[in-house]
C-alpha cells in the first residue's frame, strides 16, 4: 500500500494515473482501509503518512462508507488513530491525523460509540504536562472544525474545560491559549439556544480578547487573523454575548488596526470587526460614544503614506481604495469601507460633524495623505448621508472637492475625483445644477490625460478616477447634458479610436457614451452613426486582436443605445443586431461577453416586442442553463491539501445501493474547503435574469410557454450568496407574476396563483431574514408593484394578507434582520427622545410605509379599517418632531395615501387624524407641511359628511397657512385642499372669501397631481350655477386653458374633464372664452383652437 501512494506523490502524470487505478483497484478490497492506516502510523516518510490520512478522510468521509468497514476494524483504527495523534512529530501530519480523527468522530458521535475520544481529549487537557495540554486541545480544535454539529451534547463538559484551560494559563501568548479561541470559535455556531455556553462565552470574552491582543504584538499573522475571527462569528451567531463587551472590543481592534508594527492583514482583520459591529450594532456603539473614536482612527489610518515596493516611488500605485476583491484590500481600504458602514448605519446629524472636524484641518493642511484621506472620507459620506448634505452641504462639499481636483499631487486629486463621482451618483437631482462649473474641469482633465497618453505613452492613475466621475455625472444629467454633448462626445470619439493602443481607455470610452445615451436618450442621434462605426471595427475584431478584448464593452454600449435612442430609430437595426448577439452566444465561451450579449438581447426585447419571438426557444434555453449552471465556482482547499486534489476526489466510492446518511450528506471535506463564484460567471446569471424579465414585459404572449420554467430556475436564486444575484431575482419573479395577471383564462388565472403561491412567502422570508437592507427592500418593493397591477389577485392565496401587512409591521417596528432594533428602546418608533435613524435604514421604513396604502386599495374598507389602527400608531408616532424631516415627511405621505382606502371609515379617527394634520401643517419643513395639507384634503375628499363638523377648522387652518407660505409645493396642495372642500360640500365654503383668494394662488406651479381637484372644483361650481364661479369666469377659463396647453392634467380621466369643460365654455360663453383665450398668447390660442375645430 505504501508503494501505491508513493506513486501519488511522483511528479509525473503518468505515474499518478498508474497509483490512482491501482488504489481503485485495492479499494475494492477490505483490507486496504486497515493497510492504509498502517502506512500512516508506520511509514517513515511524512509524504506519505499525511497523503495516506487524507486518503482515509476523503475514503471514509460519509458514515455509509464507515460503516461498511468491519465492526472489529472500526475499533482498532480508532484506537491506533489516537495513538499516532500522541506519537506523530511533523505538524502536517499531525493535522491530517486530526482531522480524520474528526470525521470518525462525526460518524461515532450520535450513537455515543466512541466514548473513548472524548476521554482521550478531556485527559490530555487536564493533564499537568504543557504538551499534553497543547495537543489535546489542538485535536479538540481540528475534530470541532471538522463536525461541530456532533459536539452540541458535550456542550456542558466543554464549558469546564475552557474554563479552566484559560483561567489557568500563566502566559496567554501560548499556543494552548490560540487553540483554545479556535475551538471555542468553531463552536459559536451552535451555542445559540444553549444558556450556560452563552454565559461561558461572556465571561471568558474578556480572557479571550487579552489573548487576542497578545497575539497581535507577537505578530503572528496566521493565528492573530483566525483568533478574531471569534467576534465576527459571536456577531452573527450570538450578539447578546457581544453588546455588554462592545466597547472592550472596539478599544483592543483600534490599538491592533492603529499599531504600525503589526501586519497589514492583521490590521485588515482588526478594522473589519469594527465594520461588522458598526453594521449590527450601530445604536449601542452610538450609545456607547464609540463612534466618533473609530472615525478618528479610521482617518489616521488612511492618513498614512502608503507601502510601495522597493525602488517604486510612485504614489500612484498604491492607490488602493477602490479595491472590490476582498484579497487586495489594504489598511486604507478596509478603513474606508468602515467610514462608509458608519455613513450607511448612523444618522447624518451624528456622523456629518464628526467628519468635518478632521475633514477641514486635513484640507487646510499640507500633509498630502491627510488631504487624500480627508476627500476619502467626503466621499464616503455620500451615499448614506445624501439627503442631509443635498439640503444642507452641497455646495460647500462641491467647492472643497473641487479644490482637491486641481491638487497638484496626484493621490490628492485622484481622492477627489473618486468623491466627485460618488457626489454626482448619489446626491441627484441638486448637483446637475452645478453642471456647468464641474463638466468643463473634467474636460479639461481628459484633455490632458490624451495628452500624456500620445505623449508618454502611459496611463495616469486617474484615468479610472475621471472617467467614474464623468459617467455618474453625465448619467444622472439626463435632458440636460444636451448642451454639453459635441464637447464630451468629441473627447469620447477619441478615446474609442481603434488604432491607439490602450485597451482600458476603450473600453471607459464605451461606458461614458453608455452613460451619455442613458442621460440624452434620442439627442445621441447626431452621433449614432460614428458610434455604429466604431462598435462594428470591435465587434468584427479578429479574436486574436487587441480590439478583440473590448468586445463586451462595444455590445454593452450597443444595447444601452438600443433601448434609449428611441425604438424606431434602431428598428431598422434590429435584426442585424439580433444575428450578431446569436453570434456571440453560439461561439463564445468567455462569460463577460455572453452576458453582453445577453444585456443586448434585453435591449432588442424592448425595441423589437413580438419581433422577437422567433429566435425565443434558442435564447431562453441558453440562459435557463446559464442560471443552472455551476461554471465558475471553484473549490477552495486547505494549503495543505490542494496539491493533487484530484486524486483525492477520484477516490470517492460510488454506491449502488443509494444507502446515505441525510445527516452526513455534507461531506467532512466541507470544513476543508470553501467554495469561490467568480464575479464574471454571477453577472453573467444575473443579467440571464434581467432579460429573461425584459423579454417577459416586452414580447408579451410567445413568452409565456417559457415562463413556468423560467419562474422555477429563477426562484431558486432567492438564496444565492451574492445580494445583486436575490434582487435581479426578486425583479424577474414579479414581473413574471404581473405577465401571468395579464393572461385572461381559468389557466392563466390558476398559474398566477400557484406562483404567487410560492412568491409571496419567500418575499415576507426574504424581508424577515435577509440581512442585506437592499434585498429587503427590493422585496417590500415588489409587494407594492404586485398590489397596485394585481390589486385583490395577490391577496387570494391562503395567509397572503397576513405574510404582506405582518412583515410591513415587523419592519416598522424595527424587527427584521437587517435593522438594528435597540432592544431596550422596544422599537417602533417611540422608544425615546432621540428617534433619528440612519438615512438607509429610514429608506426601509419609507418602501413599507409604500405597500400600506396599495394594501388598502386591494381590499375592501371594512377590511382595511381593521389594520389601520395599528398603522396609525406606528406610522403616527413617527410625525413626532423628534423624528427626521424625511421621518415626518414619509409618515404623513403614508397616512394621507391611506385616506382613499379607508374611505368612509374615516369618522373612526377623524379627531385624531384631524389634530395630526393641524400639527403638520406648522411644520418647519416644507415637504412635511406639504404632506399634511395633502392628506388633510384627501380625507375631506374621502370622509366627506363626517368631516363636515371640521370644516370651520379646517378653513381656518388653510387660512393661516396661505399667509405665511412661500413653498409652492405647498402652496399647491392647499389649493387642492380648498378645492376638495368645495367638492364635498360648496355649502359649507364660504365663497365669496375663499374663491377669490383660491383663483389668484392659480394655476398650479409643481404639484400637478392637484389639478384634478381644481378641475373638478370648476365643474361642480359650473353644474351647481355657482354666481361666483361666473363672476370670474375669465380666470377660470385662463386657468384650465393653462393646464390644457401645458399638459399638466395628472391624469385621463381629468383630461378629458379638461377638454369637456373648455369647450362648454366656448359653446355658452364663446366671447368671453374667446377674451380670456387671446390673453394667453399666439400659442395657447392655436392649441385650443385645433382642440375647438
Amino acid at each position: 500500500m505504501e508503494e501505491i501512494v508513493a506513486k501519488l506523490l511522483v511528479p509525473n502524470s503518468k505515474t499518478i494515473e498508474q497509483g490512482t487505478k491501482e488504489l481503485k483497484e485495492a479499494f475494492k478490497k477490505p483490507e486496504a482501509i486497515p493497510a492504509l492506516c498502517d502506512v500512516v502510523v508506520t511509514s517513515t516518510n511524512a509524504e506519505i503518512r499525511q497523503t495516506a490520512a487524507v486518503l482515509l478522510r476523503r475514503r471514509l468521509s460519509k458514515k455509509s462508507h464507515w460503516n461498511k468497514v468491519d465492526p472489529a476494524v472500526r475499533t482498532r483504527i480508532k484506537q491506533g488513530m489516537l495513538q499516532a495523534l500522541v506519537n506523530e512529530t511533523v505538524r502536517s501530519v499531525k493535522n491530517s491525523i486530526a482531522q480524520f480523527i474528526g470525521i470518525l468522530g462525526k460518524h461515532e458521535f450520535p450513537n455515543n460509540t466512541w466514548p473513548e475520544i472524548l476521554q482521550f481529549i478531556h485527559t490530555l487537557c487536564n493533564s499537568d504536562n504543557a504538551v499534553d495540554k497543547e495537543l489535546g486541545m489542538y485535536a479538540l480544535s481540528i475534530m470541532t472544525e471538522i463536525s461541530k454539529d456532533s459536539y452540541i451534547v458535550h456542550l456542558e463538559s466543554f464549558a469546564i474545560l475552557f474554563t479552566n484551560t484559560l483561567g489557568s494559563l500563566t502566559n496567554v501568548n501560548c499556543d494552548l491559549a490560540y487553540y483554545t479561541v479556535l475551538t471555542m470559535k468553531h463552536l459559536v455556531p451552535i451555542i445559540s439556544g444553549h444558556q450556560q455556553m452563552t454565559n461561558l462565552y461572556y465571561n471568558l470574552l474578556p480572557r479571550i480578547l487579552e489573548i487576542i491582543n497578545a497575539f497581535a504584538q507577537d505578530n503572528n499573522t496566521k493565528k492573530e487573523c483566525e483568533m478574531l475571527e471569534i467576534i465576527e462569528e459571536l456577531i452573527e451567531y450570538a450578539i447578546t454575548v457581544i453588546v455588554p463587551h462592545v466597547r472592550l472590543i472596539v478599544e483592543v481592534c483600534l490599538s491592533i488596526g492603529g499599531n504600525k508594527d503589526v501586519s497589514d492583514e492583521v490590521k485588515i482583520k482588526a478594522i473589519g470587526v469594527l465594520g461588522w459591529l458598526i453594521r449590527s450594532k450601530s445604536k449601542v456603539m452610538q450609545k456607547e460614544n464609540l463612534v466618533e473614536p473609530i472615525i478618528d482612527a479610521m482617518i489616521k489610518v488612511m492618513s498614512q503614506k502608503p507601502n510601495l515596493d522597493d525602488g517604486d516611488n510612485d504614489t500612484s500605485n498604491a492607490e488602493d481604495y477602490y479595491q472590490g476583491d476582498p484579497d487586495e484590500y489594504t489598511p486604507t481600504t478596509i478603513a474606508t469601507q468602515t467610514l462608509d458602514m458608519i455613513a450607511l448605519h448612523v444618522p447624518p446629524e451624528k456622523v456629518i460633524p464628526s467628519f468635518l472636524s478632521r475633514i477641514e484641518p486635513a484640507v487646510q493642511g499640507n500633509d498630502i495623505y491627510a488631504q487624500k484621506a480627508a476627500y476619502l472620507a467626503l466621499a464616503v459620506l455620500a451615499e448614506g448621508c445624501s439627503e442631509y448634505i443635498r439640503k444642507k452641504y452641497l455646495e460647500a462639499f462641491l467647492k472643497c472637492v473641487c479644490g482637491g481636483i486641481n491638487s497638484p499631487h496626484l493621490p490628492v486629486r485622484n481622492a477627489a475625483l473618486f468623491a466627485l463621482g460618488q457626489f454626482a451618483e448619489h446626491l441627484q437631482p441638486e448637483i446637475s445644477k452645478y453642471a456647468a462649473e464641474l463638466l468643463p474641469v473634467l474636460f479639461e482633465h481628459l484633455s490632458q490625460i490624451y495628452s500624456q497618453v500620445q505623449n508618454a505613452g502611459s496611463l495616469p492613475s486617474s484615468l479610472d478616477r475621471i472617467f467614474y466621475a464623468l459617467e455618474t455625472f453625465c448619467e444622472n444629467l439626463d435632458q440636460s447634458l444636451q448642451p454639453y454633448m459635441p464637447t464630451l462626445m468629441e473627447r469620447l470619439f477619441t478615446a474609442l479610436d481603434p488604432n491607439h493602443w490602450s485597451m482600458q481607455l476603450k473600453k471607459m470610452g464605451f461606458d461614458a457614451v453608455s452613460s451619455a445615451a442613458s442621460a440624452v436618450k434620442e439627442g445621441m442621434l447626431p452621433y449614432f452613426p460614428k458610434i455604429l462605426e466604431i462598435i462594428n471595427i470591435y465587434v468584427n475584431a479578429d479574436p486574436m486582436s487587441e480590439n478583440f478584448h473590448v468586445l463586451c464593452d462595444a455590445l454593452d454600449c450597443l444595447a444601452a443605445i438600443a433601448q434609449t435612442i428611441g425604438n424606431d430609430n434602431f428598428r431598422p437595426l434590429a435584426q442585424e443586431t439580433l444575428h450578431l448577439g446569436l453570434r456571440i452566444l453560439d461561439t463564445s465561451t468567455d462569460p463577460d461577453n455572453r452576458r453582453a450579449a445577453y444585456a443586448l438581447v434585453a435591449a432588442l426585447a424592448i425595441v423589437m416586442k413580438e419581433d422577437l419571438a422567433p429566435v425565443l426557444p434558442t435564447v431562453v434555453e441558453q440562459m435557463i442553463g446559464t442560471i443552472q449552471s455551476s461554471d465558475g465556482i471553484e473549490t477552495l482547499y486547505d494549503e495543505e491539501e490542494k496539491e493533487g486534489v484530484d486524486v483525492y476526489d477520484d477516490l470517492s466510492e460510488s454506491d449502488d445501493d443509494f444507502e446515505e446518511d441525510i445527516a452526513s450528506t455534507s461531506s467532512g471535506d466541507s470544513e476543508q474547503c470553501k467554495y469561490m463564484v467568480e464575479n464574471s460567471y454571477v453577472e453573467e446569471k444575473e443579467q440571464a435574469c434581467i432579460t429573461l424579465k425584459e423579454i417577459c414585459a416586452n414580447v408579451g404572449a410567445p413568452f409565456l410557454p417559457f415562463l413556468e420554467k423560467s419562474f422555477q430556475e429563477i426562484f431558486k436564486l432567492l438564496n444565492f450568496p451574492q445580494d445583486d444575484m436575490r434582487k435581479a431575482a426578486v425583479d424577474a419573479l414579479q414581473q413574471f407574476c404581473i405577465s401571468l395577471h395579464k393572461i385572461n383564462t381559468p389557466e392563466g388565472k390558476q398559474a398566477l396563483y400557484n406562483a404567487l403561491q410560492m412568491f409571496i412567502p419567500k418575499c415576507a422570508e426574504i424581508i424577515r431574514s435577509d440581512e442585506e437592507r437592499q434585498v429587503v427592500m427590493c422585496a417590500l418593493d415588489a409587494y407594492a408593484n404586485l398590489l397596485e397591477e394585481l390589486k385583490g389577485d395577490v391577496l387570494v392565496g391562503e395567509g397572503h394578507r397576513e405574510a404582506i401587512m405582518n412583515c410591513v409591521i415587523d419592519v416598522l417596528n424595527l424587527k427584521t434582520a437587517c435593522q438594528d432594533a435597540d432592544v431596550e428602546s422596544g422599537g417602533g418608533g417611540d422608544g425615546g427622545e432621540d428617534e433619528t435613524e440612519a438615512e438607509q435604514d429610514e429608506l426601509l421604513l419609507e418602501y413599507a410605509g409604500d405597500v400600506i396604502p396599495k394594501f388598502g386599495k386591494a381590499i375592501k374598507p371594512d377590511d382595511f379599517v381593521l389594520y389601520f389602527p395599528n398603522i396609525l400608531t406606528l406610522v403616527g408616532n413617527r410625525t413626532k418632531k423628534r423624528n427626521s424631516e424625511s421621518q415626518r415627511s414619509f409618515s404623513y405621505g403614508t397616512l394621507a395615501e391611506c385616506m382613499e382606502p379607508l374611505d368612509g371609515y374615516i369618522d373612526k379617527f377623524a379627531a385624531q387624524l384631524v389634530k395630526m394634520w393641524f400639527a403638520g401643517a406648522k411644520d418647519s419643513s416644507d415637504e412635511v407641511r406639504n404632506n399634511s395639507i395633502y392628506g388633510l384634503g384627501e380625507m375631506v375628499l374621502h370622509g366627506r359628511d363626517c368631516i363636515f363638523s371640521c370644516y370651520g377648522e379646517i378653513l381656518q387652518c388653510l387660512s393661516t397657512a396661505v399667509a405665511k407660505e412661500s413653498h409652492v409645493g405647498t402652496l399647491d396642495n392647499i389649493c387642492g385642499a380648498l378645492a376638495k372642500l368645495i367638492i364635498v360640500n360648496s355649502n359649507l365654503v364660504p365663497l365669496d372669501q375663499v374663491f377669490p383668494a383660491f383663483i389668484e394662488r392659480l394655476p398650479l406651479r409643481e404639484d400637478f397631481q392637484e389639478n384634478e381637484a381644481v378641475v373638478k372644483c370648476f365643474y361642480s361650481l359650473y353644474q351647481q350655477g355657482s354666481p361666483i364661479l361666473r363672476q370670474h369666469l375669465p380666470n377660470v377659463i385662463k386657468v384650465v386653458a393653462h393646464i390644457y396647453s401645458n399638459e399638466q392634467t395628472p391624469n385621463d380621466e381629468t383630461k378629458h374633464l379638461v377638454v369637456e369643460f373648455l369647450k362648454t365654455m366656448n359653446r355658452d360663453f364663446g366671447e368671453e372664452f374667446a377674451n380670456s383665450v387671446s390673453s394667453l398668447g399666439p400659442a395657447v390660442t392655436e392649441n385650443l383652437q385645433k382642440l375647438l375645430s
